[in-house]
């Protein structure tokens, strides 16, 4: 047993009480309370100096597979500034190269949210092919578009004569190709994204790119669960856009993993499929560090890119007024959804404009209404554009929510400028989840940190404009957003009974901070450090030691007051 005192506990219990102690034994806590109650316990004392202790922060929508695995990309061009940079770069990866040999790189920018393009770079333009010919004229070279915005894709004269693009080959809805004066293509493609997987020539690209080894991604996604750590992340969902990649990081990876497999839609026979995915069937498979649960189907994609299926037009990126779409139908849904059903699978369904969320909630209601499914908590994700009467009809079923409270940040003014009247006002609104009591995550998408992301739902500040575009139906109290975090996360990957909070019997994850974000300025809460992140009782940097907490707090274990 170790004992934890002098400390400002934060437990997100039901009454979100504040303690000052607590004792961890065999990987839980079993023990909170003041410090003349837990010190009475046995065992070694660490005196935490007055810091905040919080449970473990859960990212309910990390993709850490995917940051991964971007992350191998070579060479990596994140933060050049500019075109001389980004050549010479990847002409020093050409050098090397075997002639013929794919060159895949990161985006060009600032990851995550790539602000400034490409009028940041000191030429004021993309590369074009020409400036990759004239570094790699051996070898296709794929500059990618950034997952989180719709910069466009740069491809030299190589990559493109392989992917067949032409100066005949003509422009689409969702793929535009820029052109020279003289009608050549410039090698800037827009458009050729996993967003539109379902266009040809984006099929074809995929199927050009060199795969990576096993061992590869095996070890990326092994750091990359590390990193979590540092940020305090000691659990995360992998529930969207998910492969058994996740399971290749080890046995045991470094911060616990919550997995779900993506039902590929348009590419095998569903009912067939349903039946090989049995080991997430029920509570799944695996233990409280990896286990696989449930399936998620995704909708549409995201507003900024002008996938969102919305109910009134809205600017898509080349500045058209569309209305995106969705891969299935409410029927087409309402039938999947009784296949998860039969083979007792938890369903989680990704949906953003809100005419995809009214296709996602009508076939639940349909389902619900032939087995009830209140039990079940069945997940939504994302669901920017919900409206309130979906909010409600989504309560009623049990249904949980797991949403981005930092999409302001990352695409705030794209709101503004891009829907029409004042719909920017209720994009993610978390205060109508609150109000309507469905236990509703908040989570990453990927980008930034936790302690950012608690900051950004308070705030709900566009990083572009540095306005903030706080409304009533964004507006959360800090312990709102904490619970967010931690115990409402909990229970949307369906642990909450084991974790989210510090009370005893549940597992013994938690952080230490350097300020208590409780009563902080708030814009301080983005620059809070995670001093030390305690995954069962253990300081993964303490070799054995049941915990250390780091850096500035002093471990005592003589005395006990």
């Amino acid at each position: 047993m170790t004992v934890y005192l002098n400390a400002n506990v934060v437990t997100v219990d039901g009454d979100f009480s504040i303690a000052e102690a607590f004792a961890v034994s065999d990987g839980r806590f079993v023990a909170v309370g003041t410090n003349e109650e837990v010190a009475q316990l046995d065992g070694p004392v660490v005196d935490l100096g007055g810091r905040t202790v919080l449970p473990g922060f859960i990212d309910a929508h990390a993709h850490t597979v995917h940051l991964a695995l971007d992350g191998l990309a070579d060479p990596n061009l994140a933060g050049l500034t500019s075109v001389a940079a980004i050549t010479e770069r990847i002409g020093a990866v050409a050098a090397a190269a075997e002639p013929g040999a794919w060159i895949v790189t990161s985006s060009i920018g600032e990851p995550p949210d790539y602000f400034g393009l490409p009028e940041g770079l000191a030429e004021g333009r993309w590369p074009t092919r020409a400036d990759l010919d004239a570094v790699a004229p051996d070898n296709p070279v794929h500059i990618p578009t950034p997952p989180f915005w719709p910069h466009p894709a740069i491809l030299n004269t190589r990559a493109l004569e392989l992917l067949g693009v032409t100066r005949d080959t003509p422009d689409q809805p969702d793929l535009r190709i820029e052109r020279d004066e003289s009608g050549e293509p410039t090698g800037v493609i827009h458009g050729l994204i996993f967003y539109n997987a379902r266009n040809p020539l984006v099929q074809r690209l995929f199927s050009l790119l060199p795969a990576t080894s096993r061992e590869d991604r095996r070890d990326a996604i092994a750091a990359a669960l590390e990193r979590n750590l540092a940020n305090g992340l000691t659990t995360i969902y992998e529930g969207h856009g998910n492969n058994p990649s996740v399971l290749e990081a080890s046995d045991r990876p470094a911060c616990r993993v919550v997995g779900t497999y993506e039902v590929p839609v348009g590419r095998v026979n569903v009912t067939d499929w349903l039946t090989t995915v049995g080991d997430a069937a029920g509570e799944g498979t695996g233990d409280d560090h990896l286990r696989i649960r449930g399936v998620t189907v995704s909708l549409d994609a995201p507003m900024h890119f002008g996938g969102a299926m919305m109910s009134e037009p809205f600017l898509d990126p080349h500045g058209e007024l569309g209305n995106g779409s969705s891969v299935l139908s409410t029927a087409e849904l309402a039938e999947l959804a009784r296949l998860a059903v039969r083979n007792d699978l938890r369903l989680n369904v990704l949906a953003t404009g809100d005419a995809a969320c009214e296709i996602a909630v009508s076939a639940l209601e349909t389902v619900h209404r032939e087995t009830p499914l209140t039990s079940r908590a069945w997940v939504v994700q994302h669901f920017h554009h919900v409206t309130q009467d979906q909010i409600a009809r989504l309560a009623a079923m049990g249904v949980v929510a797991q949403v981005c409270a930092g999409v302001d940040y990352g695409r705030g003014e794209t709101y503004v400028n891009r829907l029409p009247s004042d719909q920017w006002e209720h994009v993610t609104p978390v205060r109508w989840w609150l109000d309507a009591g469905v236990p509703t995550a908040l989570a990453s998408d990927g980008a930034h940190p936790p302690l950012f992301h608690l900051w950004a739902a308070l705030t709900r500040t566009d990083g572009r404009s540095r306005r903030s575009l706080l409304t009533p139906a964004k507006t959360i109290s800090r312990a709102e957003a904490i619970r967010g975090w931690t115990a409402d996360a909990a229970i949307v990957l369906g642990v909450g009974d084991r974790l989210g909070s510090i009370e005893p019997g549940k597992l013994a994850d938690f952080v230490v901070l350097d300020r208590d974000i409780l009563t902080c300025p708030v814009d301080e809460i983005r620059e809070a450090t995670v001093l030390r992140t305690v995954l069962a009782g253990r300081d993964p940097d303490a070799h054995g030691v049941e915990s250390s907490v780091g850096p500035g707090v002093v471990r005592n274990e003589s005395q006990v007051g």
